[in-house]
């Protein structure tokens, strides 16, 4: 029955992209010539710009890319019985696909890559889109000698790290970096950097993150401050939690801004604490009581029986609502704004997310019904 789910989806993905040349790896029905291929630097080498590359699970993402390609895995969090929970019942399995390390280089111009797991991206072309993976470090300055790239989109990551590769005069301008919870953010200074870095969220707990009471530390961000390197960017409707302790004198604030003077800070929200966050220029940010730690987020600090991302959907009352935060438009965090963040990083493609029979996984005779629950994840 798994295997015959895995077919399913692969055929689903692909009349869904009939306008596009698909190419499988990790594919295990029966091979098609020119469509399935052992290793990515096999579908990468037959691919041409335009074409799509789904990577099945248990298969590993790694090269320099010089087409536009749009890369697709399978998503994370998808296997309800893991500590901490991902989510059940969004994919009809729960394998992941790994990304070890990819180039964008000179040619990749408007490539996207999905649904991945882990590894190191390095931006050298422009309008490259980062969407719905996991545990990546974004290298967002790898030119060298020095350019300008543009239109880099970061957007629905679950702990993206991101900062820049050289320190020399190179610079990313334009970019849109949203709708992510984000594990480190540091770009120096001397470089140019501009863009909107908007519905983010960095939460971090120092008094539980290394058990899984509040799921462990690989559901936080990091500890490090955040440094803006002089760019002129906008931060609207970001969180920033930093819990060490629950008494407002000891509570320390490890998200502390550096070189953010050529930024404008618009309705954020972070949480009070000894060391209080520089906001610098900008209208609407909010601090919230020690008291509202357990009141932002749906499951934090503590994370209960909640899965590891769906944590971070805003509670009932939450003061990262819109209706909490005077001026503001939209509710603050990685669930609202303009790019919404997708539980378990389920690429935009169509996915069959229930598969079942109604005579069980071995019926007698040559036939068996299938029934087939499919989504779209827009």
């Amino acid at each position: 029955m798994k295997k015959f789910a895995f077919l399913l989806v692969a055929v689903f993905m692909i009349t869904s992209f009939a306008d596009a040349k698909i190419r499988r790896v990790g594919f295990f029905g029966s091979p098609i010539s020119g469509t399935d291929y052992s290793t990515f630097a096999l579908a990468y080498t037959a691919a041409t710009s335009g074409d799509t590359i789904l990577m099945f699970p248990s298969t590993t993402l790694n090269g320099t890319i010089t087409k536009k390609l749009t890369l697709i895995g399978p998503g994370y969090w998808l296997d309800p019985n893991t500590t901490p929970k991902g989510n059940a019942n969004l994919q009809a399995f729960a394998g992941i696909s790994t990304l070890n390390s990819i180039v964008f280089d000179v040619g990749s111009d408007g490539s996207v890559m999905s649904g991945f797991y882990g590894g190191n991206v390095y931006i050298k072309d422009n309008n490259i889109t980062i969407i719905r993976n996991s545990e990546l470090i974004i290298n967002i300055n790898y030119t060298n000698p020095a350019a300008t790239v543009t239109n880099l989109q970061v957007l629905q990551n679950y702990r993206v790290a991101i900062n820049n590769y050289y320190t020399n005069a190179s610079g990313s301008t334009n970019m849109n970096i949203s709708n992510n919870l984000i594990s480190y953010f540091a770009t120096s200074a001397g470089n140019t950097y501009s863009g909107n870095i908007s519905n983010n969220v960095w939460a971090y707990d120092a008094t539980q993150s290394t058990n899984n009471l509040n799921g462990g530390s690989a559901t936080l961000s990091g500890t490090n401050g955040i440094d803006l390197g002089s760019g002129a960017y906008l931060l609207q409707n970001n969180i920033f939690l930093s819990y060490t302790n629950a008494a407002a004198p000891s509570n320390y604030n490890y998200f502390i801004f550096s070189n953010g003077g050529n930024s404008i800070f618009n309705y954020n929200l972070g949480l009070q604490a000894a060391t209080p966050i520089n906001w610098g220029t900008g209208v609407g940010n909010v601090i919230t009581p020690i008291a509202n730690a357990a009141n932002v987020f749906a499951a934090w600090p503590l994370i209960a029986t909640t899965s590891a991302d769906a944590r971070y959907q805003l509670k009932a009352g939450s003061p990262a609502l819109v209706a909490n935060r005077p001026g503001s438009t939209v509710n603050a965090g990685m669930f609202a704004g303009s790019y919404p963040y997708k539980l378990s990083l389920i690429p935009t493609i169509p996915t069959i997310y229930t598969l079942s029979s109604p005579q069980g996984n071995n019926p007698p005779g040559s036939t068996i019904q299938i029934n087939v629950s499919t989504r779209g994840n827009n």
